[in-house]
């Protein structure tokens, strides 16, 4: 495994902005060879037995109760987890729907951006281990603006910053591209790789400490097509998968500057 690229002394002329390239070169030798399946996964493997600030909790209204009984709604999963979670979310309507239908509590509709410190009704749990902001970053007009406020504003409520955000590079992505289509969440307002997710949390003022990547597809040519058929058939989790290059999440823990 090489040198991640924002640990690099070479890089963070660029990283910070004072230098600039048309054609920068990055290597992705750093990321690891063994991925992890899943954002979900991951992200609760780094924060369990945390405390947790969950920014952007609720998800979806339409796929909420879905994602709940697949067990993939993440939310759910850090209570399962974590020493304790609070959830903050900007949409009324599916805070109420957690609350309602399955008994959440600290779950609060609260635009950080905007509340000042004083009307925080957790101020007394901080700080948190982590604050996550999982798939948030890409429905943001101004990611830069949001990250650099949640910082000045509310820094104190938390240690570390885990940011989750899609993959340009996505192996699923590219191939719908290769087919003369892009295949995107409606909503979506930017696709990211790990240097240009590196570069907004740079000009937020947070440092990156770790990225790799979740979610990762399994091998599709014949050979492995086969081979993962017979792992699935005798009960293994094994499987043969693309580079975690290309999967299609970019996870990345930051602190504060």
């Amino acid at each position: 495994m090489g040198k991640p690229f924002f640990t690099d002394p070479v890089f963070l002329s660029y990283i910070e902005g004072e230098e600039f390239s048309p054609g920068l070169s990055i290597d992705l030798d750093f990321l690891p060879s063994e991925p992890h399946n899943s954002r979900q996964d991951t992200i609760c493997e780094i924060v369990h037995g945390k405390k947790v600030l969950h920014i952007g909790c609720t998800d979806h209204l339409p796929i909420i109760d879905e994602k709940i009984k697949s067990g993939r709604h993440l939310h759910a999963a850090l209570l399962d987890i974590c020493e304790k979670v609070v959830g903050v979310d900007i949409d009324e309507e599916s805070i109420n729907h957690l609350i309602k239908n399955y008994n959440m509590s600290d779950i609060y509709n609260i635009d950080l951006v905007t509340t000042p410190k004083e009307k925080i009704p957790f101020l007394n749990d901080a700080p948190f281990d982590f604050a996550i902001m999982g798939e948030i970053v890409e429905h943001l007009d101004n990611p830069v603006e949001f990250l650099s406020k949640l910082r000045t504003e509310h820094g104190k409520l938390f240690k570390k910053l885990i940011v989750t955000v899609p993959n340009a590079f996505n192996y699923n992505v590219l191939k719908h591209w290769n087919r003369g289509n892009e295949t995107i969440n409606s909503d979506h307002r930017f696709w990211f790789s790990p240097y240009t997710i590196t570069r907004v949390l740079s000009a937020s003022g947070y440092n990156v400490e770790s990225i790799q990547m979740g979610d990762v597809s399994q091998k599709m040519d014949i050979f492995s097509r086969a081979l993962n058929r017979l792992f699935s058939i005798v009960g293994s989790p094994k499987r043969l998968r693309v580079p975690q290059r290309y999967g299609a999440t970019v996870i990345v823990i930051a602190s504060q500057q």
